[in-house]
């Protein structure tokens, strides 16, 4: 920069600066020294002969000084179209002379201080104390003017105006309900629906759920707080005019709107029923559509980021809960029934199974009690005797416990006995 730019842009700053230094400066010249001199005896003959000349085009100077000022409060009046000509004359003092200039702490709101409504209706100068978790985005009368993020004393100039107060902390959100009907016809509520959001920023922009750590805990970006102040939905009253929606309503009503998205496209079944599978839960999938691309670039379009949120719980009418449930009972009874009906099938083959091998097992003992044998000429009769012998053991023996059941002799020696006999 110039030398000679450099005055040029210091007598600027003192003809048209309001700091408080250029305008004390200002006060000082065109106003002190011209009322001191007005105040001057003649007769002490400051500028010799032109005292009285002086003193009187000073006075001129004065009053001319005073109805410019009171033209300029009506002026102000008339623009911002005030009640009274305090809030005029309290700018027009403080941003030309200096004197007055409101000091305005943000800490959750703007406090209410001296000139905290004329720095937002007309302009500063004023000094902002910005704490940590806030900003404060100013305008001009055609365009956005700063950003003033948290930390040491901020000049407001007169040019621009408080516009809009941005509070960085993440934001509790609830709704109570959501209500929507199923593709079958059915009304079904979602109630204690819970949410966090916050104001958007780069380091959010990788996977948000996971963003437990950071290094700024307040962060912010330009672009957020422009889309956040200048994109937000707005409604029409009755009598015509916009006001814009709530932060908060706004993100009440996109994440209610994934709620009746899924809801409105499926059945009550798919809504509410139980699932074997955790993958296929309907909570599960309706809190994962939150964090898909669509609905994150949406919120970023606005400045917002969804930081965490609990889809709540799912509820429809009595009447159809109890009948859906006496559905899910009767497939239940159905499949105990099936089971109970196999595993009578199945006992009963293996009952059939074990006589068979029993009758076998039979048959062979009586054979394999034959082996060795010498008969008496009486074959037919001992034969049939040895047979109705034999099977009355085998049958006595199935019917006899295992721990009563005593050692036996061989057959074979009971029949040669018998044959002796």
């Amino acid at each position: 920069m110039s030398i000679t730019s450099l005055i040029l842009r210091q007598i600027r700053e003192v003809l048209l600066g309001d700091r408080f230094r250029f305008g004390f400066l200002r006060f000082i010249l065109l106003l002190v020294i011209p009322s001191l001199l007005s105040l001057a005896d003649p007769r002490w003959r400051l500028f010799g002969a032109f005292s009285l000349l002086v003193q009187r085009l000073t006075l001129v100077y004065l009053l001319g000084w005073l109805s410019a000022f009171a033209a300029g409060v009506a002026y102000i009046r008339d623009i911002y179209e005030l009640d009274s000509d305090r809030m005029a004359f309290h700018h027009l003092v403080s941003s030309f002379f200096g004197i007055g200039i409101p000091k305005i702490n943000v800490s959750n709101r703007l406090q209410d201080a001296f000139g905290k409504e004329m720095i937002e209706k007309i302009g500063g100068p004023a000094r902002l104390d910005i704490e940590s978790g806030y900003a404060v985005l100013t305008e001009t009368l055609t365009a956005p003017a700063h950003i003033y993020g948290p930390g040491g004393k901020q000049h407001l100039s007169r040019q621009e105006r408080v516009y809009e107060f941005i509070d960085l902390h993440e934001h509790d959100g609830t709704i109570p309900e959501v209500t929507a009907t199923t593709r079958d016809g059915i009304s079904v509520t979602v109630e204690n629906i819970k949410f966090i959001y916050r104001l958007w920023d780069s380091q959010w922009a990788s996977d948000p759920p996971n963003h437990d750590t950071v290094l700024n805990p307040y962060p912010f970006s330009v672009d957020a707080i422009h889309n956040y102040v200048y994109k937000r939905t707005v409604s029409v009253d009755e009598r015509g005019h916009q006001n814009r929606f709530s932060w908060d309503g706004l993100m009440r009503g996109r994440v209610g709107g994934i709620i009746k998205d899924y809801i409105t496209e499926h059945r009550l079944d798919d809504v509410i029923a139980s699932r074997e599978h955790d993958q296929d839960n309907s909570r599960k999938t309706i809190w994962k559509k939150a964090f898909e691309s669509d609905f994150k670039k949406g919120s970023r379009s606005m400045g917002t980021i969804l930081r965490w949120w609990d889809p709540g719980e799912f509820r429809s009418l009595k009447t159809i809960e109890k009948q859906f449930l006496s559905n899910w009972s009767v497939d239940i009874q159905g499949y105990i029934q099936v089971n109970q009906a196999q595993g009578d099938a199945q006992k009963q083959a293996y009952e059939e199974l074990g006589r068979a091998e029993a009758e076998a097992e039979l048959l062979m003992s009586i054979v394999h009690s034959l082996d060795g044998i010498n008969l008496v000429p009486n074959k037919p009769q001992t034969l049939q005797n040895l047979i109705l012998m034999r099977t009355a053991q085998v049958i006595h023996a199935l019917n006899t416990p295992a721990k009563e059941v005593q050692p036996r002799k061989s057959t074979e020696v009971d029949l040669n006995k018998k044959q002796k006999v």
